[in-house]
């Protein structure tokens, strides 16, 4: 004979199917924001340039309300946008390209290139030219930062370390004594920096910009 169920046999079925529901929807997160492809037609989100022939490593930034990151041509452009006050709030998960696996001349496109910005380090007053001239060139480790600094002098940063000031003024090289409050003690004397590639076979680094002396004027 079968016994038809009762209301008071039912209910706990129920609750625990509602239960096992709402704890389900409760463990659920947000697709990860993980690092993706670039493509040359992809336009800087700053200073509007695209990526194609660009030198120096990339950055992404996800930001609320995109289902997308935003694609920077440089890290000092990338630093300029999330350390502006009025974007912060929105910033999500950040990307710099590894300078230590990448050609300088013609950054991957490739998002296995991009590395967690907020624990990478960097190197400013470097000389090696970004999109847009002097930018900072990260790393994953400190070690790879500091052998870089070995090689083409700068200082290494945190990513903390990098103020709007700093972004603002960066140059080629240290800026000196004058300048001691945008940056660590450490850039007030670099290492001496040695354009030989030898100790870098890959990545492919550029030599580093020379002044040209100036010629006066012969006297008529």
């Amino acid at each position: 004979m079968r016994i038809r169920p009762t209301l008071r046999s039912v209910r706990p079925a129920v609750l625990a199917l509602a239960l096992a529901l709402l704890a389900g929807c409760g463990g659920s997160h947000a697709p990860a924001q993980h690092a993706v492809d670039t493509h040359p037609d992809d336009a800087c989100a700053v200073c509007g340039m695209y990526l194609d022939g660009s030198p120096g490593p990339r950055a992404e930034a996800w930001v609320s309300g995109r289902t997308k990151p935003l694609v920077f041509d440089s890290t000092r452009d990338f630093f300029a946008y999330v350390l502006q006050p009025e974007n912060q709030s929105a910033l999500q998960e950040l990307y710099v390209q590894d300078s230590a696996h990448l050609d300088w001349q013609q950054p991957s496109h490739a998002a296995v290139s991009f590395i967690d910005a907020r624990r990478a380090f960097y190197v400013a007053w470097q000389p090696l030219p970004g999109s847009m001239g002097p930018t900072l060139a990260p790393f994953a480790t400190r070690a790879a930062a500091e052998a870089f600094v070995h090689e083409h002098g700068g200082a290494v940063l945190g990513f903390d370390e990098v103020t709007p000031a700093m972004v603002a003024a960066l140059d080629y090289r240290c800026p000196g004594q004058a300048a001691g409050s945008l940056g660590p003690q450490q850039c007030l004397a670099p290492p001496a920096p040695s354009l030989g590639l030898s100790a870098h076979p890959q990545p492919a680094f550029p030599p580093a910009p020379q002044p040209q002396p100036a010629h006066p004027h012969p006297h008529p």
